[in-house]
């Protein structure tokens, strides 16, 4: 009888060491949290989908993940933020396919050269080509990442527009514009051959660069300029397009790689689903921001005749040819974008 106590009593202690140890792993599961950076504010409506996002993956990991974002560069910059990506510092970072992604792998800054692209769909066709997914397994190798947008749902935009203090009629006006870029020499030069002056600014100190005059122009997405207050300083959105684009989605490798097989679908689908919702809705929610931006600043909006900006820029890809000046890479590029036209 001693011994059939002892030995239930032996069971009672295995059994409540497991449910205990059971209540741990749910509880660590749970509590399994994500840094996710961005530059973009908490009104864009790019932070409302990632925040939608975030929704989805808590949804589909059954609550064992969650997302803690961090927008307005409070991490740092693009760059500072994909360096802290790679050694664990931040889980994941969004934003776009090269502004930080090409330290590591130079050819992706060329993969938005201006004017090249027919449409967002060339440009889709070409992020998938054999071409791209080479770059982007090299990108994993070399920045220790995951792309988790590898379908390509995510549209930004849908189309980019030029946000100045006077207003643009034509490629004329560009001449001396003191335009704010970022730091792409491939971009950087080709502005400056359409005529302007671009100088290198932080997205979240470019308002202020704008408003104390070191900038007079901005280029941007459309469904961007009225949370970031450029309309307010620059109320003559002008229309150019000069290359689509898509928000891409990075995560730690090693961090991605310690999850289940259904944490890691969960992530990539919550992604996959999340794109596809926000670009259904992205032609609406361009029309609304333009209409509030016209109501609060009196903004005032034009498409112009682009054909002699993509003239001038051919002639630039021309002469760069015929003087050897671009690295070989580069035309590497745009035969791959052509392969997929």
């Amino acid at each position: 009888m001693k011994n059939y106590y002892k030995n239930l009593g032996v069971l009672l202690v295995l059994i409540i060491f497991v449910l205990c140890s059971a209540g741990s792993l749910l509880v660590e599961a749970k509590a399994l949290e994500l840094s996710l950076a961005t530059k973009m504010g908490t009104q864009s409506p790019e932070y409302k989908a990632i925040e939608y996002f975030a929704e989805l993956v808590e949804k589909k990991s059954q609550d064992r993940l969650k997302i803690s974002i961090f927008g307005s560069e409070v991490l740092g910059t693009d760059e500072t933020v994909f360096k802290g990506l790679k050694m664990g510092a931040v889980d994941i970072y969004v934003g776009s396919l090269n502004i930080a992604p090409r330290m590591f792998v130079p050819e992706l800054d060329y993969f938005t050269p201006l004017f090249v692209y027919e449409d967002f769909a060339h440009f889709i066709r070409f992020c998938k080509s054999d071409y791209a997914k080479k770059k982007w397994e090299e990108l994993s190798e070399k920045a220790n990442v995951i792309m988790l947008s590898k379908e390509f749902t995510w549209r930004r935009g849908p189309f980019r527009v030029l946000c100045t203090k006077k207003p643009i009629k034509s490629i004329d006006d560009l001449k001396g514009l003191k335009l704010r870029f970022y730091p792409s020499k491939l971009e950087l030069d080709m502005w400056e051959s359409l005529g302007t002056s671009p100088t290198v600014i932080a997205w979240s100190e470019t308002y202020l660069a704008l408003k104390q005059g070191i900038v007079e122009a901005v280029t941007s997405p459309v469904t961007l300029i009225l949370d970031t207050k450029f309309v307010e300083v620059c109320p003559y959105v002008t229309r150019v397009d000069e290359y689509p684009q898509t928000i891409c989605f990075f995560m730690n490798k090693d961090k991605f790689q310690i999850l289940s097989e259904g944490l890691q679908k969960a992530l990539i689908d919550a992604c996959t689903e999340a794109g596809t919702h926000f670009t259904n809705g992205l032609d609406a929610i361009a029309e609304e921001i333009l209409e509030k931006a016209k109501a609060q600043y009196n903004i005032k909006f034009s498409e112009i005749d682009m054909g002699p900006f993509i003239k001038k820029s051919n002639q630039y890809y021309e002469e760069q040819k015929k003087k050897g000046t671009m690295p070989k890479e580069f035309w590497e590029v745009i035969n791959a974008i052509e392969l997929a036209r």
